[in-house]
């Protein structure tokens, strides 16, 4: 009993630009796909580059801060030396007050903030006996002392 027939394999190859049509366009295909790629990778490349040049501006800018601080510091410590506000202050009309220039006032209802307390230090809490624990009460002398004597009053 046979159902099926068998048909031949197909005899005739295909037509020669059919083949020429398929291996262009998986070329062309392979061409796009990678100048995407390279796009894509120009692109990131550019935006890191304009990062790094953005890094190194802001260095430049931080650096020139520092410089200009530095260089504020250093005046101002001159304009603030003891000698100089002695001469601006005379320069201005005051002068050194004596003990009978001086007046105190007494502010009714004024309440002095506490004194300060400075915290004990961090191993000041521990005991004065050599520092240790409360845990530790008794030396290994006297530890030994006790075992000893223990071992002996058991016989």
């Amino acid at each position: 009993m046979q159902f099926f027939r068998r048909y031949p394999k197909q005899a005739t190859r295909q037509a020669p630009w059919r083949v020429q049509i398929r291996t262009t366009s998986n070329t062309m295909l392979a061409l796009v796909a990678l100048l995407v790629v390279s796009a894509l990778y120009l692109a990131v490349n550019a935006r890191l580059a304009r990062a790094g040049r953005d890094v190194l501006s802001l260095q430049a800018r931080r650096a020139e801060l520092v410089r200009r601080s530095g260089e504020l510091t250093g005046s101002l410590a001159d304009l603030t030396t003891p000698k100089r506000m002695l001469e601006r202050a005379s320069s201005l009309g005051f002068h050194p007050a004596h003990a009978r220039e001086i007046e105190y006032l007494v502010v009714d209802g004024y309440t002095p903030p506490p004194a300060f307390v400075a915290p004990r230090p961090i191993g000041g809490q521990l005991e004065s006996r050599g520092g240790f624990s409360p845990a530790y009460t008794e030396t290994l002398g006297e530890w030994l002392q006790r075992a000893l004597a223990g071992i002996r009053g058991e016989r």
